[in-house]
């Protein structure tokens, strides 16, 4: 890792990341406000009122009862993977594709700093900016959270929550950083990823909405990731490992792909 090449990654995407942790501490801070501990038996009737498959598809629970779950259900069931897949898109674009479109890239090979040193401080920039972007979105739900309803949080589970919904975006990220890698062509990359992304998005809907179509959502990388289930204490220590190899894989492929792949320079 070069870190004057990872300070100036930070210089060059830290206004993106800033905008995207803005977003979703606003969804928090709202979804927070919403809350209700004397009248959530309302909020289990109006959920009732939609197709029972709807629901399942965009991840709402009508068994929540406490504001852990709460949030888990209808702030993490959707939300926290679908805003970040945005993110993802366009951070992994920019950290290797664009520079080849651009030519800063050319300007980084002729300095002594070797190819796997460049694009292993790339990637790393990626999962750093994921882990930072959840650390504080997890400091601030416990803290506004604390102050709203004090004592009604499961920290513990709220912060497993939190890890494991990292997890998921840096396997997301990871993969948008390869098809950065593959492809010489800042269009190629960001449409191939977003269609796998998204596509792993639909594929969990799809299959969470219909038993006959499980098979996608098993297919899909959201697949084994249930909010609602973590925060009652589901075991996540295979799922969090199976997260981690993955996306270590991907960042080896990618370091692999760059590194003897011909670049227009």
């Amino acid at each position: 890792m070069n870190l004057i090449l990872l300070k100036t990654t930070f210089k060059k995407n830290w206004i993106l990341m800033l905008i995207f942790i803005g977003v979703l501490v606003m969804y928090l801070a709202v979804m927070v406000a919403m809350f209700d501990p004397e009248d959530m038996n309302a909020l289990n009737e109006m959920i009732s009122i939609f197709p029972e498959e709807l629901m399942k598809a965009f991840g709402f629970s009508s068994l929540v009862t406490d504001l852990t779950a709460y949030l888990a259900s209808w702030l993490y069931g959707m939300l926290m993977t679908a805003l970040p897949v945005v993110y993802c898109i366009i951070l992994g674009n920019r950290l290797v594709a664009k520079m080849v479109d651009n030519g800063s890239l050319a300007y980084l090979l002729s300095t002594p700093v070797s190819r796997v040193k460049i694009i292993l401080t790339q990637g790393l920039y990626a999962i750093l900016s994921v882990i930072s972007m959840f650390g504080i979105l997890t400091l601030f739900g416990v803290l506004i959270c604390e102050i709203s309803f004090s004592g009604h949080l499961d920290v513990r589970a709220f912060v497993q929550l939190n890890i494991t919904t990292a997890l998921v975006n840096i396997l997301a990220i990871m993969i948008a950083f390869f098809f950065s890698c593959l492809f010489n062509e800042s269009g190629l990359s960001s449409g191939s990823s977003s269609g796998v992304l998204i596509g792993f998005l639909l594929m969990n809907m799809i299959g969470g909405s219909s038993e006959q179509l499980e098979i996608l959502k098993k297919l899909s990388i959201y697949g084994m990731y249930d909010p609602v289930e973590i925060v009652r204490g589901a075991q996540t220590i295979w799922l969090n490992t199976g997260l981690f190899i993955a996306s270590l894989i991907l960042l080896v492929v990618s370091v692999l792909v760059f590194k003897r792949k011909q670049l227009p320079i």
